[in-house]
């Protein structure tokens, strides 16, 4: 219980009518500014009557406190969730920032008035207030000292450093009025690490462990459901080179899907799950994974099937149909599990990879009904689950030419290229650099879209 009197014996209608208050306050007092609101005001905007609203506060002072309280939650609630099970005190410090960043862009107008209005709180309300926040800054000097203890980073003043963390990553707030027309997010957080690890002198310290942001992947976590693929097998190489953790699931009931060494070279950063030895994914799979893993933060799931022999049967051209069906299928039943699960963690994103071009030869309606599907499946959850701010998007692989039926010599490929606007076959990075995109904080604005990788063919 907070140490602001209440009236009310009921922790819990305690708990809810405040945090009806402060979300309330940070509307009011943005718009009208603190001083001139009044908790007559407030108590209109709350929904809550004006006798009433003082069972639960005393004061405006009293509403700035919970404000305080209510921010400093979320973000120990954010920064405990970005961390669970990683052990990499890099990786740890990464996602801090990035999630420091992301409760700063969403409680802009609250933070802010935080920071200019905290001085009128009386001593015992102050005294509690920089208490929490000395905490909050703990965490980053609990990362800073192991990322030391491990000989990661050179000996420095762990409190300072930590502290100059977090007044950058507020500068976001502080200086928005300087920053926000000419920076992004993206880069803001990217000059902090940068600092961090580099500084500012050209070259880098002998000795010093190579820490290239490798992307915006950097530590993110990655589930990537049939992965087995021709196209699958390239994707997951290309992530794990953009500094990703990967748990890869693969469909071995039907041959064919091993991964090829290169892509598991990296052991500490890939945690390996297939059909024949842990079965379907089942929530209790899933928690597994997490617990292998870490929280996850992106799921990619391929609808494509991969082609392991020359065979070129109509029986084989229907098994492809079918299987196509099959992975949709599959995908509709993880869906469910997946929008639970995302939306508990309450960041992150969700892609499908649409069947391949080369698919339509086989089983044509099979195909087309199979790719409206999952378009239909993308944007359904992208509406249900924008509210998380979860992203769900798609994309269509076109004629790749790395991923070519090798039953398929006959097309005539002079013929096929007549389809395509731009006049010849895609390449597998195509395909990963769009995928990279959608799953990289360069997107985190776009949602239930269908990207057609196609060379504008349809």
């Amino acid at each position: 219980m907070s140490i602001i009197p209440t009236t009310i014996k009921s922790k819990e209608l305690v708990e809810k009518r405040r945090e009806q208050i402060v979300l309330a306050a940070i509307n009011l007092f943005a718009k009208k500014g603190f001083h001139k609101a009044t908790l007559r005001e407030l108590s209109e905007v709350a929904g809550i009557s004006h006798g009433n609203i003082y069972d639960y506060v005393g004061t405006k002072e009293d509403i700035l406190f919970l404000m305080h309280e209510f921010m400093a939650n979320l973000a120990d609630e954010a920064l405990n969730k970005d961390m669970e099970n990683i052990d990499d005190p890099i990786e740890k410090l990464r996602r801090m920032v990035r999630s420091e960043f992301n409760i700063m862009y969403e409680w802009a107008d609250a933070v802010l008035l935080i920071y200019q209005e905290c001085h009128i709180l009386n001593k015992s309300l102050l005294k509690r207030l920089l208490q929490r926040e000395s905490e909050h800054i703990r965490k980053y000097e609990q990362v800073l000292e192991d990322s030391i203890k491990r000989g990661l980073l050179r000996e420095s003043n762990t409190q300072v450093i930590a502290n100059l963390i977090k007044v950058m990553v507020d500068a976001w707030v502080l200086k928005r009025w300087s920053l926000r027309k000419h920076v992004s997010q993206l880069e803001m957080e990217r000059a902090i690490l940068d600092l961090v690890f580099y500084g500012l002198i050209n070259g880098k310290p002998s000795g010093a462990r190579e820490l290239e942001l490798m992307g915006t992947l950097e530590g993110k976590s990655i589930l990537f459901v049939n992965a087995g693929t021709v196209l699958g097998k390239t994707i997951t190489t290309f992530l794990l080179s953009k500094g990703s953790r990967l748990a890869i699931y693969i469909d071995d009931t039907k041959g064919g899907a091993e991964l090829p060494r290169s892509n598991v070279r990296r052991r500490e950063r890939v945690k390996l799950y297939s059909t024949k030895k842990d079965g379907q994914i089942t929530p209790h799979l899933f928690e597994q994974i997490v617990k292998d893993c870490g929280p996850i933060d992106i799921i990619i799931q391929d609808l494509g099937v991969s082609y392991r022999e020359k065979k070129t049967s109509r029986k084989y051209e229907t098994s492809i149909g079918r299987n196509s069906e099959e992975n949709f299928k599959y995908a509709q039943d993880l869906s469910c599990l997946f929008e639970l699960k995302m939306t508990e963690r309450g960041t992150g994103g969700i892609l499908y990879l649409a069947p391949w071009a080369w698919n339509k030869y086989e089983d044509p309606l099979r195909y087309e009904t199979v790719k409206a599907g999952i378009i239909s499946l993308t944007q359904t959850l992208a509406k249900r689950m924008a509210v998380a701010r979860i992203n769900v998007n798609c994309i269509i692989p076109g004629f790749i030419g790395d991923i070519k039926d090798k039953g398929k010599e006959k097309i005539d490929l002079t013929d096929l290229m007549t389809q395509i606007p731009m006049g010849y076959l895609g390449e597998m990075t195509d395909i990963s650099e769009a995928v990279y995109f959608l799953i990289s904080d360069l997107s985190k604005y776009i949602t239930g879209q269908v990207i057609e990788v196609t060379g504008g063919s349809k």
